[in-house]
């Protein structure tokens, strides 16, 4: 997970069925997602997704603090 771009991984969960809410860490939320990086991925329930179930799960997503 830490190679790929933070959009990369949500991009992935979603494909999985995944709905993702987002965690902003530290940087600037501005920044676009491909500049990111996930720190964590929480789901609460440690269920997954499947015909008529609905599963959140929790990205925690750190990006630049500076423009460089």
């Amino acid at each position: 997970m830490a190679s790929a771009g933070a959009d990369d991984v949500i991009s992935d969960l979603e494909a999985q069925g995944y709905t993702v809410q987002i965690n902003w860490t530290n940087g600037f939320d501005t920044k676009p997602l491909s500049e990111c990086w996930v720190t964590g991925v929480n789901n609460p329930g440690n269920q997954k997704p499947g015909p008529g179930t609905f599963v959140t799960v929790y990205v925690d997503v750190a990006c630049p603090n500076h423009d460089y």
